[in-house]
């Protein structure tokens, strides 16, 4: 292989144009992420009252950081929400069922709809109002990790997992 002059400047731009993507990329990935893992810490108060609200002593972290990602994406000042909302919960541990809805109707800043997203997103998986509410997860939800030692997740599938492996059973008809 011999190099010409036309070889050598394509390989000299290639790899200025590779060399200044390596630098800008990177800054540009990194502003453009929310702060999602200062946020789901252990020391966090997004964590400690997920805690609160799932009885879990580890809720799952990957629905944790979707959960919050979208909760930074649509309340303005969450992280003093969720604050406000972790002190109001202390405040008042026997509120519960509609008493604590009413509860958390009278408070500004709306954090009815804050604890409602919470629990919507642990429970069910599902964040946002009608009429476009958002899945962010299925299998790892709270509520089917509540009854998974005798429940699996609702499929389309008529069987146990991997029935279709095994050659079907012949019954005699009657």
């Amino acid at each position: 292989m011999t190099l010409s002059r036309r070889r050598l400047l394509t390989g000299t731009a290639g790899l200025l144009v590779a060399g200044a993507l390596a630098k800008i990329l990177p800054t540009r990935l990194a502003l453009a992420s929310p702060p999602l893992a200062s946020a789901v810490t252990p020391s966090s108060s997004f964590h400690s009252l997920s805690i609160r609200l799932t009885g879990l002593e580890q809720p799952d972290p990957l629905l944790a950081q979707r959960l919050y990602s979208w909760l930074h994406d649509h309340f303005s000042s969450l992280d003093s929400q969720l604050d406000r909302l972790s002190q109001l919960l202390l405040q008042q541990p026997s509120a519960n069922g509609s008493s604590l809805l009413t509860l958390l109707a009278a408070q500004p800043d709306k954090l009815g709809d804050l604890f409602q997203a919470l629990i919507s997103g642990w429970y069910l998986g599902v964040v946002g109002a009608l009429p476009q509410p958002q899945c962010i997860a299925f299998e790892n939800i709270l509520s089917y990790r509540l009854v998974r030692d005798s429940l699996s997740p609702p499929s389309y599938a008529p069987g146990q997992p991997n029935f279709w492996t095994q050659p079907p059973v012949r019954r005699a008809h009657v």
